[in-house]
């Protein structure tokens, strides 16, 4: 039960070939389902503590709406200017006592009107930004739902660009656009939840847990995120803060990104 409840941040390192000596930090938050604390610590003091200049929500912040209001109110205690979410499946749907049953058109407006509170909402929309003089393309799909997902339309030149997507569903309609990236950000797996001998026995198992490289392209990672459905159980697949540092490097002295897991 306590890998259920005890918080890791995974730490990831990108090298990309702009300028040495500058580097963008990158916190991933993903698939909470009403989580907000955990034993060794809350989300908020996590992320405070690794100073990061993007935040990252992907989506399924809570199963039941009665917990919205408790899960961004520590959301409100994160300390970065830059917050951004893309919608889950649960931004569409919710629990009524054991029953899952959709959302009305007006709920789902109402959810993410009370999100937009305290991170940019990115629907099948991007945003360019600065930050430690390096330019960003952030683009974030909604994939919330079959068919919804509309390409990325960004043009131009970026040092770091950055796809963000609920499910890694996303990772199809990117191959069929060509659509370029450092970083594609996804969730919705929950890393299987339970996994035993290493291996996935339910949800995801047709998807890789944390990051590869994408053939031709950038790193595409897949988090464990945060919180639990059906079972209130996580079996070797811990919650998890994804940390992760896009650093310049010399083209000549690029090598492979290093994970690091830090309980």
């Amino acid at each position: 039960m306590t890998e259920t409840h005890w918080l890791r941040v995974v730490r990831l390192r990108l090298e990309l070939p702009f300028s040495s000596g500058r580097s963008v930090r990158v916190v991933q938050l993903s698939d909470l389902h009403g989580r907000a604390r955990f034993l060794n610590g809350s989300i908020a003091a996590t992320v405070n503590a690794l100073k990061p200049d993007v935040v990252c929500i992907t989506g399924d912040l809570v199963s039941h709406q009665s917990d919205l209001p408790r899960v961004l109110a520590e959301l409100r205690r994160i300390e970065c200017a830059r917050i951004y979410f893309v919608q889950g499946n649960w931004e569409r749907e919710t629990l009524s006592g054991f029953r899952k049953r959709l959302l009305s058109q007006s709920e789902s407006a109402a959810l993410l009107t009370a999100v937009s509170s305290v991170a940019r909402v990115l629907l099948n929309a991007g945003e360019s930004i600065t930050v430690g003089g390096l330019h960003l393309r952030i683009y974030g799909y909604d994939n919330s739902a079959c068919g919804l997902e509309r390409p990325d339309c960004f043009s131009g030149k970026a040092d770091v660009r950055l796809l963000l997507a609920h499910s890694p569903q996303i990772i199809e309609s990117v191959r069929r656009g060509a659509v370029p990236f450092d970083l594609l950000l996804t969730g919705h797996t929950h890393g299987g939840q339970i996994r035993l001998f290493g291996l996935t026995v339910a949800r995801g198992r047709r998807w890789h847990t944390g990051a590869r490289r994408e053939p031709g392209n950038g790193l595409f990672y897949v988090s464990r995120g945060l919180g639990t459905t059906r079972l209130p159980l996580r079996l070797g697949s811990p919650p998890e803060v994804l940390c992760a540092d896009l650093v310049g490097c010399q083209p000549h002295l690029h090598r492979p990104p290093y994970f690091l897991n830090l309980e």
